[in-house]
């Protein structure tokens, strides 16, 4: 394992850790190989739900919407468990039925949920939106992985020397895809954050039918009021938002999760020139992809 910091010739910096030819989070458990092989052979249980998604993707709005739907409890649940920054045995320790998280690209997953031992829920959200959700994240937690301005930041999340869990936005969601079509063990929802926003209770409903519990409307009306974006920023505000794995972040671990989450607040971030230089890499990266994403940037 190699923690690479990077430098750019207008000083902006970003610190990642390189395992086995990819990039990785700082925070990643260890020297990431160890935890890997961990994940590769956790034991997981017929009733775990196994969340995935790139970083800013609408992780915790999901994790408690998900998490209140198979629990059928509106109780906020603050913070998945994630894979690759736990230790393994804390996750292995949780009273069933068990959600935990992972944002790793799918290589790194654990073998149990590519041969459909468990339920996956999987979100998606356009990359501008989620690139520059990541940027105001990494400009407000302390020990950021990132310093600098959005130009750098654009330039190093359109590279494959990012922070990453795996990979790239790209590898992350090209990767996805390709499981998603050549594995038919595969138990998996998969979501889209802006379909989300559009019509929540339709996804509600979506979610409840993949975990297989009672899909009684008014409970699910109920849980589509809860996970409101105001009310679980508030939820977030208390002790609830605490984490013990997150202190070094700042602010008791409570990370600042909960931004605006609208679709389409990159047009108020990204300069024209950024904006065409994501387009020409996205194309690049992407075109053979293009009419699966069909992704709605505002």
């Amino acid at each position: 394992m190699e923690l690479v910091h990077k430098i750019d010739d207008q000083g902006n910096t970003i610190i990642f850790k390189r395992c086995l030819g990819r990039t990785f989070d700082r925070d990643t458990r260890g020297n990431v190989s160890d935890q890997l092989k961990a994940i590769a052979s956790f034991q997981c249980r017929t009733d775990d739900v196994l969340l995935c998604t790139f970083p800013r993707s609408g992780t915790h709005w999901v994790f408690n919407m998900a998490r209140m739907i198979q629990t059928k409890n509106l109780q906020y649940s603050g913070s998945p468990e994630m894979m690759e920054f736990q230790d393994i045995g804390i996750i292995d320790e949780m009273t069933s039925p068990r959600m935990f998280h992972t944002h790793l690209t799918y290589p790194f997953i654990p073998k149990a949920a590519k041969d459909g031992q468990l339920k996956i829920i999987y979100v998606i959200r356009n990359p501008k939106d989620a690139a520059c959700s990541y940027f105001t994240f990494q400009s407000k937690i302390e020990n950021t992985c990132y310093s600098g301005n959005l130009d750098g930041y654009v330039d190093a999340f359109l590279s494959e020397e990012f922070i990453g869990s795996g990979g790239s936005w790209f590898t992350h969601t090209r990767e996805w895809n390709t499981a998603k079509l050549t594995n038919p063990n595969l138990k998996i929802l998969c979501l889209r954050f802006e379909d989300l926003k559009q019509n929540l209770y339709q996804n509600i409903v979506k979610i409840a039918d993949f975990l297989e519990v009672d899909r009684e409307e008014s409970f699910l009306k109920k849980v589509e009021q809860t996970v409101a974006f105001d009310n679980l920023k508030k939820q977030h505000a208390t002790s609830a938002g605490e984490s013990e794995l997150w202190k070094h972040l700042g602010d008791k671990g409570r990370m600042p999760i909960y931004k605006k989450g609208i679709v389409g607040e990159w047009k108020n971030m990204l300069t024209v020139a950024q904006n065409e230089k994501f387009d020409k890499v996205y194309k690049e990266k992407m075109s053979d992809l293009a009419d699966k994403m069909n992704f709605d940037y505002e």
